[in-house]
């Protein structure tokens, strides 16, 4: 440790030109400015037996970066000159969509190198299921997927070390970026499709321990239903949120419809929920992803934490929300939040391992200048242990 101190002191004043060199780079004084990221592949089977990444999952090893812990509080030493930090990009081709930071910079460099955390590059790929049709039928709209996909999906997924995470443990991963796998799913099935559960997810479910979210319409639901829900559910596998009360062309939402059917649509799942599951739901998956600025601010008042669409932009990592302009406008990166299309389920699970170690690589390369921008520019907040630059001039 002593000579890695040293190292450091020695580095110190070349790392702080070469810092405050990049005009380039995006400041983190105040909220993170949105970067470009890779364009909404089209709906259809995607080929990737021959990518590269498929002939390295079984020898690469994603090696968590180590976390620092909370030290008792020093007073830091203020830099006369501005420092301003790289925010992690990915090299795709510029499109309308951008990843959307939503925190307080101190919170999130608080966070994200705090004590039992997730580690850097800990991603989330959210995958929305409609229907599986079985081996033999023919796919009749973009929203199926065929039984030999959704298996080989799975398997993919499983091969390259991926788990699932429920609602409640993305909520406390966007919020406080509490610990969840480095390299995490939520598998979401719209509407009510318990027959899609007990034919096709279950036997996954149980085999690898995961869970499967259903995004349910409540006002319609029966008690057969219910009682198929309990059966499925004994081994608390199945994650109930809201997808709308009625959900149908009538109560769809739009600018003009009307407020009484909004609030119907948003407040009516609540209490069928927190009956049938237990707890009230945390998420609110906009029916046939229609969502306005107006609603998302019911869905607030309602209580919800977090919102999905049905916009394949990108994965999720913490404070970093892939977003449209359409979804951007909203002010609200949490209530509209993208999913990937089954169709592509796969290819996306790719690239999001890609984009974990190309984010871990980042954070690993750039932990010291966000430890010093934080020493400067967070007073008040937990002291971080692993590089301490108290005592040393910044303009050396």
């Amino acid at each position: 440790m002593k000579n890695r101190v040293a190292l450091g002191k020695a580095l110190f004043p070349l790392m702080i030109l070469i810092i405050i060199g990049f005009s380039s780079c995006t400041s983190l004084r105040g909220p993170l400015t949105p970067i470009e990221i890779y364009p909404t592949i089209p709906i259809g089977s995607p080929t990737i037996q021959n990518s590269p990444i498929v002939a390295e999952i079984s020898k690469h090893t994603i090696t968590p970066a180590s976390t620092p812990t909370l030290v008792p509080s020093k007073t830091p030493i203020p830099t006369t000159k501005p420092i301003q930090l790289d925010y992690f990009s990915y090299d795709f081709k510029p499109n309308e969509v951008s990843p959307v930071a939503y925190l307080d910079t101190c919170q999130y460099l608080s966070n994200r190198w705090g004590e039992d955390k997730s580690e850097p590059g800990t991603i989330v790929v959210p995958v929305m299921y409609h229907s599986v049709r079985k081996s033999g039928r023919p796919l009749l709209d973009e929203m199926q997927v065929s039984q030999e996909y959704f298996e080989y999906t799975m398997d993919y997924a499983k091969k390259m070390g991926f788990e699932t995470i429920t609602t409640e443990e993305l909520v406390g991963f966007l919020y406080n970026n509490d610990p969840i796998p480095t390299l995490s799913m939520i598998l979401i099935i719209d509407d009510r499709r318990l027959g899609v559960v007990d034919e096709h997810f279950l036997k996954y479910l149980n085999e690898n321990d995961w869970t499967v979210t259903l995004a349910y319409i409540t006002g319609v639901a029966t008690a057969n239903e219910w009682r198929e829900f309990s059966r499925l559910n004994i081994d608390h596998r199945l994650d109930l949120q809201a997808h709308g009360f009625f959900h149908n062309g009538e109560t769809y939402i739009t600018e003009t419809t009307a407020l009484e059917v909004i609030e119907q649509e948003l407040y009516g799942p609540i209490p069928i929920i927190e009956e049938q599951s237990g707890r009230k739901p945390q998420a609110f998956i906009w029916p046939g992803g229609n969502f306005t600025t107006g609603s998302i601010q019911i869905a607030r008042e309602a209580g919800y934490e977090i919102g999905f669409t049905a916009y394949s932009r990108g994965p999720l990592m913490y404070n970093w929300i892939p977003l449209g302009a359409i979804e951007a406008k909203t002010q609200d990166p949490l209530m509209v939040l993208p999913r990937f299309w089954s169709s592509t389920a796969a290819l996306y699970l790719e690239r999001a391992y890609e984009i974990s170690l190309k984010a871990q690589e980042f954070a690993s390369q750039n932990q010291s200048s966000e430890y010093i921008w934080y020493q400067n520019y967070c007073n008040g907040f937990p002291i971080l242990k692993e590089f301490n630059y108290v005592g040393m001039d910044h303009d050396e």
